[in-house]
This record gives C-alpha cells, sequence and structure tokens, in this order.
C-alpha cells in the first residue's frame, strides 16, 4: 500500500511539474445521413412482426396493443397443443384473430411435431399431418396468410436417417403446390446463413424445379451480418441464374438476448432490412414462458414496454422508405431508417444502436413542402428491461432550423445504447 501511495504521488508531481493536465477522452460523433431524394419503396412495415408473439388470447385487446403497429408478418405453429411442439399460438386461430388488422400469418409446419429437435417419424406421416394441414387452414376462409414454412431451422433439427431433407422438402413443396396452388412456400429457414449450406440447397431447388417463393433464414447474433448475408444471397442467385427471390428473416434477435424488442438493438435491424428490402421480419421468442408479447415489446400481457412505442413509430410512418446511411453498415453500431410522405408533408426517421453518446443526423435534398424553415421534433423512449412498463415517449427538444441548400443537420447528444429515438419534421 506504502509503495502504491508514494507511487501515486511521483506521478502526479511530475504531471504538475510538467504542467500537464490530463486529457478527458475524445470521441468522434456518429453521423447518419437521410437523403430524402432516394427512395427505397413504400412503406411496407416489413421488420414488425414477431415469433409466437400471439396466441389464442394474448395479447387480449388486439385492437390496443396489435393494430397500432401495422403488424407485417406473425410465425406461429401449425398446430398447438400437449401433441405439438408448442402447447399455444396455433395460426390458423391467430389469423382468426388478425382478421381487422394488416397482419398475416406464417403457417410453421414443422411445430406439427413435438420435441426440439423435431420428432419427425417418417414420410408417410408427414405428407398426411401436413396434408391435414392444408385442409384446415383452406377451409378457415381466412385470407391473411403470408405462406408455409416447411421446416425450421434444418441445419439442427434436421435428425432422419431414413429421408433426407432435401427430399422431403421436394415432397412437401410438390403437396403444397398440388393442394393450395397460390400459397407462398417459405425455406429452407436456417438457423443462420451459411453460404455453402445455401448454395447447396438453392441448387437443388433448381434443378429439381423447387425453389421456395421466399428465401428464409434467422439472425440472431445481431444486426451486423445482415446486409453482407443478404449481399451474398443475392450474388448466389444471379450465380445460379435464379431470379432474386423475396427474404424473410423469421426470427431475429441480439446476441444479448435479453435485449429481445429492445429499441436500441432493434433500430440496426429494422434499418438494414429496410434499407435491403426485406419482404419480412419477426422478432425472436427467447423467453419460452412470455408468449404472447410481441417479441419483448410488450412487458407482461397487458402492459406495453420501451419496444412497443418504438415500434409504434414505425408503424405510423407513412409514404416511402427513403435512403439512410450509417457510419458502418456490417456492425450494430448506430443506424436508422426513415420516409417521406408528400402528402402528410412530414419526414420521420427512428435511431438507435451502439454510439458512442452523440449521434448526428445529416438530412439532405428536404423535400419542398418543408420550405425554408423545418420545425424538427426529437424525442426519444428509454429502456430499463424487457419486462419493465413504459407509459409513454419522451421529448428530448423541439427546435426550428433553417434549410440550406436542402439540407438541415441535428444533433442529439447523450444518447444511449438501448433506447430509441425519432425525428420528426414538419414546417
Amino acid at each position: 500500500m506504502k509503495k502504491r501511495f508514494i507511487g501515486m504521488v511521483l506521478s502526479l508531481s511530475i504531471i504538475l511539474t510538467a504542467g500537464v493536465i490530463p486529457a478527458k477522452p475524445v470521441f468522434a460523433t456518429s453521423t447518419l445521413t437521410v437523403d430524402c431524394g432516394t427512395t427505397i419503396r413504400g412503406v411496407t412495415h416489413c421488420a414488425s412482426g414477431s415469433l409466437y408473439g400471439i396466441t389464442e388470447s394474448k395479447p387480449g385487446d388486439i385492437a390496443q396493443f396489435v393494430a397500432p403497429l401495422k403488424p407485417n408478418v406473425f410465425t406461429n405453429p401449425a398446430l398447438a397443443g400437449s401433441q405439438n411442439q408448442q402447447p399455444i399460438g396455433a395460426a390458423i386461430q391467430v389469423a382468426g384473430r388478425l382478421t381487422n388488422t394488416t397482419g398475416k400469418v406464417m403457417i410453421r409446419l414443422a411445430d406439427i411435431y413435438p420435441k426440439w429437435p423435431y420428432a419427425f417419424t417418417n414420410m408417410d406421416d408427414w405428407i398426411s399431418k401436413v396434408t391435414n394441414v392444408i385442409n384446415q387452414k383452406k377451409a378457415s376462409g381466412y385470407s391473411n396468410f403470408y405462406g408455409y414454412e416447411i421446416w425450421n431451422e434444418p441445419d439442427g433439427t434436421w435428425k432422419s436417417t431414413t429421408v433426407s431433407f432435401n427430399d422431403m422438402w421436394l415432397k412437401t413443396y410438390k403437396l403444397i403446390r398440388s393442394l393450395d396452388s397460390n400459397a407462398q412456400i417459405i425455406g429452407p429457414s436456417y438457423s443462420y446463413y451459411n453460404h455453402s449450406r445455401m448454395n447447396d440447397f438453392l441448387t437443388f431447388c433448381k434443378a429439381n424445379n423447387c425453389i421456395p417463393d421466399v428465401i428464409c433464414w434467422h439472425e440472431l447474433g445481431g444486426s451486423k451480418n445482415v446486409s453482407g448475408d443478404i449481399k451474398d444471397l443475392n450474388a448466389l442467385e444471379s450465380t445460379l441464374g435464379i431470379p432474386g427471390k423475396k427474404i424473410s428473416i423469421n426470427e431475429y434477435c441480439d446476441s444479448d438476448h435479453y435485449a429481445e424488442g429492445q429499441p436500441g438493438a432493434s433500430a440496426p435491424f429494422i434499418a438494414k432490412f429496410e434499407r435491403n428490402k426485406v419482404d419480412s421480419a419477426c422478432i425472436s421468442w427467447w423467453w419460452t414462458g412470455a408468449p404472447g408479447r410481441l417479441g419483448s415489446l410488450m412487458a407482461s400481457d397487458t402492459q406495453k414496454g420501451a419496444g412497443w412505442w418504438f415500434y409504434k413509430w414505425y408503424g405510423d410512418m407513412t409514404g416511402n422508405m427513403v435512403n439512410v446511411t450509417p457510419p458502418n453498415d456490417n456492425s450494430n453500431g448506430v443506424d436508422g431508417f426513415a420516409c417521406v410522405d408528400s402528402n402528410a408533408k412530414y419526414i420521420s426517421m427512428l435511431l438507435g444502436g451502439v454510439n458512442d453518446g452523440t449521434i448526428n443526423v445529416n438530412i439532405k435534398n428536404i423535400p419542398s413542402f418543408i420550405s425554408s424553415t423545418a420545425t424538427v421534433k426529437v424525442e426519444k423512449v428509454d429502456w430499463t428491461s424487457k419486462d419493465t412498463p413504459v407509459r409513454g415517449v419522451n421529448l428530448v427538444s423541439s427546435k426550428s432550423y433553417t434549410v440550406s441548400n436542402g439540407t438541415i443537420n441535428v444533433s442529439i447528444p447523450n444518447a444511449n445504447n438501448t433506447s430509441g429515438y425519432r425525428v420528426y419534421i414538419t414546417n
């Protein structure tokens, strides 16, 4: 202890003698650029949906908790009960609950079987069970189905020694085409993207005329690989001579699964999904004791969490999605997504992600409906945990900005990694 104290005094003496004061660390500002003049596509709310996020009874009030989010796709088990993989959330019943919303249901056929990995028996049994599900779906009269996901995570759950995954895929594909010809077929739904595995699968599918309508996999290690994986698939399709297919990431989550539904972790995911024109994406379901919480957007069956408010901002977006350039597209760092609505005359941008404390938003090619002065409202929603109820969002600032050469710069100081932010611009 004495030697350590003497050393500290000597160090301080040297600093004072030299007239040097220790400097505070300096961090560069993270900058996002919103190009209002570059349209990606019309607003779709592609990433608003979840895995097992809705059940036959939860959340209880669809009009209050689900409809305002303008949901896109929910993934649900084909059948539910003690003899199936999931005891709750049967797809057809959930589709019925969603009829007055924008939500559609992806039917996970593999959940017909119990256990994990799935207790597949034989092809005759499988074909019989799938036929039963298809007939029930058609008899329901509901039209809000996204399609059939043939299997789930075959890279870890296909254990049959009597039939190959590719053979099962081909026979099931033909069955669906014969019984429900207009339905979308979705797969292979790998647990993560792998170039070699996807190449083998698509090569087989092309040779046997069974290419999925929607190519699907999961991103459960954070958002850093999303753009690279999609670009790899696009290149692979081109190499194989396959026309570009729709993409679904029907399970996505931060590598820290406690951050499921967290605004800060969700923003970079949604940004990359929008920028790469993903067709659908579903928040994961790590907390098996808490189904029906919209992928942890809700803190309980009846209470909104921070994520709910962030996705409500997302659901409020209208018009066209426009391009946002982040500091690093291949990271979990700060990222965002934006829309421009020329009819309603506003610009809305949502952002979040790992950052250094200050985020600078450069908005260029601002439409003429904003004129020479822009009113900019910055809001945030703070997150404590996935189980913490949140009553609403908080105002950070409301200011007028002079538009110069179609551009304004908005700085958000003291940002943090877990909160989500909205920059809302009007006249």
